[in-house]
């Protein structure tokens, strides 16, 4: 009787022994199950908000190029936004599902910046665009009269042809100088608008070189707050003052550029 309750309790123990290690196993098994959840899920949010930060500033650089551009370019008359605008401001929006407030609120002020400068941009580039219609304006002129003088052209030809010893009319002769008078007049009035066109462009790109130094800045910025978000260390003085010297450098060369130009412009325009 002995050995078989003996029996039976070496079973129960050993059940028991079992059963705890079953239970620790399960634990130890969820507590790794959880802390490969959690390294799971920081990974995600960790590669959502790389992407984010990547495409805004791709996004970013892509309308600071096409800002620093803006004189030179024709704009949407039907009220389309342009694609770069679009998609920066996308870009930015994204920012907010993923990063920390540090990273949105200078992405915020970051396209204040940018905002401002553009809209000052378009601003400056009105009088050009105002400009640039009544050019063609005066093209659809020279255009309609060129097209009269053809037609009376050929007029005189078949007259001529018909009857080689009759006198000419003076009405389609007097037609066909008044015509080109008016086209004279016309060219004289397009030249007027194209130098009034240029100095007008040149205004719009003064008022964008002004504001570069502030915008290249708050470029920079973003560059850091995308360290930062991502944990990516860096000596934040030493990169910002490379950043500076870059930038400095870009701005002194970009204005050589456009005085280099203006100047042969304004040469080519005096021997016009």
């Amino acid at each position: 009787m002995e050995t078989f309750f003996g029996t039976i309790i070496g079973g129960v123990i050993a059940l028991f022994g079992v059963f705890v290690t079953l239970k620790a196993n399960q634990r130890i098994f969820e507590a790794k199950l959880s802390e490969e959840r959690e390294r799971a899920k920081k990974e995600r949010e960790f590669i959502a908000k790389h992407k984010a930060l990547i495409l805004a500033l791709e996004s970013v650089t892509r309308f600071v190029n096409y800002y620093i551009t803006l004189p030179d370019r024709d704009l949407p008359k039907d009220g389309t936004i342009q694609h770069e605008v679009a998609e920066m401001s996308v870009a930015l929006n994204g920012l907010h599902f993923y990063c920390g407030l540090e990273t949105i609120q200078c992405s915020i002020s970051m396209g204040q910046i940018l905002g401002t400068s553009f809209t000052k941009a378009l601003k400056a580039k009105m009088p050009a665009m105002f400009i640039a219609e009544n050019i063609k304006v005066i093209d659809q002129q020279i255009l309609g009269f060129e097209t009269a003088n053809s037609q009376l052209q050929q007029e005189i030809l078949a007259l001529l042809s018909s009857n080689l010893s009759s006198q000419l009319p003076i009405s389609p002769r007097q037609h066909l100088a008044d015509n080109l008078d008016k086209i004279g007049k016309l060219y004289s009035e397009k030249a007027i608008l194209i130098k009034e066109k240029y100095k007008q462009t040149e205004a719009c790109r003064d008022v964008i070189r002004e504001d570069l130094k502030e915008v290249y800045g708050a470029l920079r910025n973003v560059l850091l707050m995308a360290r930062r978000e991502l944990g990516f260390p860096i000596n934040e003085s030493q990169y910002l003052a490379i950043l500076n010297q870059a930038t400095e450098l870009a701005l002194d060369n970009l204005k050589s550029l456009f005085d280099e130009i203006r100047s042969e412009i304004s040469k080519r325009l005096q021997e016009a």
